[in-house]
């Protein structure tokens, strides 16, 4: 596995977000993503940030090397699930095969070895380092031993124009249930958010912003950790289809520095 040995690019925290071309005001966003270069970090923080460059620098190889990717995918997983996206199989070739998935349990509040501004691309990136683990579902949470769900996570895609202003601390989110035909229930993700709510646990944000310079990653975008959000408030509303949906209100968390 020599070859897939890289080095990683420069990391830096972006400190401008810029929405997508679709004629929407760009709003700089300075001061946006704090640099956390003050706060004191453990050992094992920085332990687990070098565990986790490694395993995105083998992810971007295997992006990069389809050959090989499809040869790893066939040894390993048999020819199953071949129809998965390249960069799905490549995230679950780099747990199942070399063991290099980091921070692999689901849990509350700030990942270890990251920090506001990080970014990533692909959604299979923010499952290798642990920011959050559903591949394509907007909403990550978790099942506790009660039997009550939490949210863990959520990606702002910009899908549902979810944010009036990007450099806002606050955000409404529009829940799950993408079927116009429905109307949106108090299930699962949505459930879950409401849960935190109740019980003022956070819930770490991140937003797909636009970024020209990603381009040599095959995409125009990329994802940014925001830090972590309180639910505040939800409420049902008519959706553009004419079926209620759920939206929740969340506001920036004032221990939300990492």
């Amino acid at each position: 596995m020599a070859a897939l040995r890289q080095k990683l690019g420069n990391g830096k925290s972006s400190s401008k977000l810029n929405r997508a071309k679709d004629g929407k005001r760009v709003i700089p966003c300075k001061g946006l993503f704090r640099d956390d270069k003050e706060k004191p970090f453990t050992a094992k923080w920085y332990e687990t940030r070098r565990n986790i460059k490694k395993a995105l620098s083998i992810y971007r190889e295997l992006l990069d090397n389809k050959k090989l990717l499809n040869k790893l995918w066939q040894e390993h997983e048999k020819g199953r699930n071949s129809g998965l996206k390249v960069h799905i199989r490549a995230a679950k070739v780099v747990v199942r095969t070399m063991g290099k998935w980091v921070n692999t349990i689901k849990q509350i509040g700030p990942i270890s070895g990251t920090k506001i501004g990080d970014h990533f691309y692909w959604r299979g990136e923010l499952s290798i380092v642990g920011l959050h683990h559903e591949f394509q579902r907007g909403i990550d949470y978790m099942k506790l031993v009660n039997g009550k769900t939490l949210a863990t996570s959520i990606v702002e895609s910009g899908r549902y124009d979810n944010v009036d202003e990007i450099c806002s601390d606050k955000l409404v989110y529009c829940g799950e249930g993408d079927n116009p035909n429905k109307d949106q229930k108090l299930v699962r993700g949505n459930l879950a958010l409401k849960n935190n709510m109740d019980d003022k646990i956070p819930v770490r944000v991140i937003r797909k912003v636009n970024d020209d310079g990603s381009g040599d990653r095959g995409c125009n975008y990329k994802f940014v950790y925001d830090g972590l959000f309180c639910v505040t408030e939800y409420w049902k509303e008519k959706g553009r289809f004419g079926k209620e949906i759920y939206k929740f209100l969340l506001r920036k968390s004032e221990e939300g520095d990492r």
